[in-house]
Parts: C-alpha cells; structure tokens; sequence
C-alpha cells in the first residue's frame, strides 16, 4: 500500500471517529447524566420524605422550584400525600410510604440503565482506541512500505 493511499484510508477512518463514534458516545454520556440528575432527585424526594415521616409533619413550609433556580416558599397544608413524576409526564398521587416503595424501585431501575449505558460508553471508547492504535498501524506499514520501495 503506498503511503497516499494509506494518509486517504487514514483520513477515512478518522472521520468516521469523529462524525460517527465520538457523536455516539456523547449521546450516551448525555442519557447518562440525564439519568443520574432523575437519580439525584428522586433521592432528595426520598430524603425529604424520611424526615417528614421522622418528624411526623402534618403541614410544613418548604421552598419550591420553579425552574431556572427561581424558588418561592410554599406551604405544604396536608402532608399525606404526594405527588410523584413516574415518567412520560404522569404524576401519581401517592402516601409518603408508598412513595418511598416506588422510589426504591425507580432508583433501582434507573441505576442499572446507567450500568448498560456506562457499559456502552466504554464499549464505544474501546472502539475509538483500537481505531486509532490501527490507524498508526496502517501509517507505519505504509511509510516501512515506502522505505523499502527506495
């Protein structure tokens, strides 16, 4: 192979690194952190249900997010009940132990979709790494080619 073919076959193969895999991989790293923030707030709700639970609250004050870090303080009359995000826009009314019991499974299942999806991040690394240890493989057969052709 001459060393020109092999620059073209180079630029080949790092372009599909580039336009392909690298843009694989950040989604994945995106869907991940995307989970591991439902993670985090689902576990402030269960901690925030722990301690009304410990304190026995029947009504309480809290502040309330409305988006972009904006709060304002909210009063909480019945604390018997909450509404929880289960997924696709649905919010369920539920007791603060029923609560808890769906938490504990959506964070299981939560927690294992991060482990497929760090599991293919590192897949896709793996690709990127062993393209670039062929790509130097390639340049130095083409280069050791050409010297020997002098």
């Amino acid at each position: 192979m001459e060393l020109a073919e092999a620059r073209a076959k180079a630029a080949e193969y790092e372009a599909f690194i580039e336009n392909r895999l690298k843009m694989d991989l950040k989604s994945v790293l995106d869907q991940r952190e995307k989970l591991l923030r439902q993670i985090a707030d689902y576990m402030t709700l269960k901690n925030n249900l722990l301690a009304i639970e410990k304190n026995e609250l029947k009504a309480f004050k809290t502040l309330v997010n409305l988006g972009s870090e904006f709060y304002i303080q909210a009063k909480v009359p019945d604390a018997s009940k909450v509404f929880v995000n289960v997924g696709l826009g649905f919010h369920v009314e539920f007791t603060p132990k029923e609560a808890l019991s769906f938490i504990e499974l959506k964070e299981a299942h939560l927690t294992g979709r991060v482990n497929e999806l760090a599991e293919t991040a590192n897949s896709i690394k793996s690709r990127i790494r062993t393209m670039y240890t062929g790509i130097a493989e390639l340049m130095k057969l083409a280069t050791i080619n050409e010297e020997d052709g002098r």
